[in-house]
């Protein structure tokens, strides 16, 4: 199938509106999900989800690039090709770098993270790594497909280099730990939002299986990312209007108190004023 192909595929009618409304739906059951526990944690519990949907969207882009590149998927040069066969282990490299900065730019402008902390963060991209070995384990074991195993072994790579290195002490492995099993809820329903997403794409035809299964997830999950950015936009708003009322509320409340403290003044300057009379 050519590009045009597939933009023809995935904005066809009635498909797209069908997977408009089903990543809704999980996403909407995500939230009522996080929605239980401590009421002041909730914001927390939500920018974790959304964190780990967006490091786990990026690495499935970059790694269903590579796919389609490393399998010749795409018309390109064949220039670019025998520089790919070179130096294709660096881009890799490359493009998994590139995918932590564009979640970092996701995190500031489309989807801000007012209370995340930077340990939290560091938290959800070792367990956005093990979401994607869950991913290939599937393709793998489940799906029977062998063409992702090059890329595992950069993922295993990543997460021994995460966990062990030269001047770690054993404090610092147990603070890596306890901040990744405590992401442990997440991980799973951010796995299981997959899940649905997959069920329903690849059963209906929607997602296509040819085009690589991991690029498949990064176009379902593009839906749930791009709700997320209106969720999370109208949920500022409602803040902000919030905040607004309150502040209102406040200052004529006030205003009500100087009212009634001049109010009083003015009693007791006309009570002296008959008095001296």
């Amino acid at each position: 199938m050519s590009f045009e192909a597939y933009i023809d595929h995935y904005t066809a009618r009635p498909g797209i509106w069908y997977m408009i409304l089903i990543s809704t739906l999980i996403l909407g059951a995500a939230r009522f999900i996080l929605h239980f526990g401590k009421k002041e944690n909730e914001v927390l519990r939500c920018e974790k989800y959304y964190e780990l949907v967006l490091s786990s969207s990026a690495i499935l882009l970059f790694t269903g690039m590579y796919f389609l590149i490393d399998y010749h998927y795409l018309s390109v040069p064949s220039s670019f090709y025998r520089v790919w066969d070179e130096y294709s282990d660096f881009i890799l490299l490359a493009a998994l770098i590139m995918a932590i900065v564009i979640t970092n730019i996701f995190d500031h402008l489309l989807i801000p993270m007012k209370v995340l902390g930077d340990s939290e963060k560091a938290s959800l991209r070792i367990a956005a790594i093990i979401y994607m070995l869950v991913v290939f384990g599937y393709i793998k074991f489940i799906y029977l497909d062998n063409n992702y195993d090059d890329i595992i072994v950069y993922f295993i790579i990543m997460i021994i280099g995460r966990f062990v290195y030269f001047d770690a002490s054993f404090r610092d492995f147990k603070a890596a730990m306890k901040g990744f099993f405590g992401t442990l809820p997440i991980l799973l329903l951010a796995l299981a939002s997959t899940a649905l997403l997959a069920l329903y794409g690849f059963n209906s035809g929607y997602l296509l299986k040819k085009n690589g299964v991991v690029l498949s997830l990064y176009i379902a999950h593009l839906y749930v990312i791009i709700e997320m950015i209106f969720l999370s936009a109208a949920e500022r708003l409602i803040r902000f209007i919030h905040e607004k009322k309150k502040q209102k509320e406040e200052a004529d409340s006030e205003n009500e108190d100087d009212r009634d403290d001049n109010d009083q003044d003015e009693s007791r300057e006309e009570d002296y004023e008959e008095d001296q009379l």
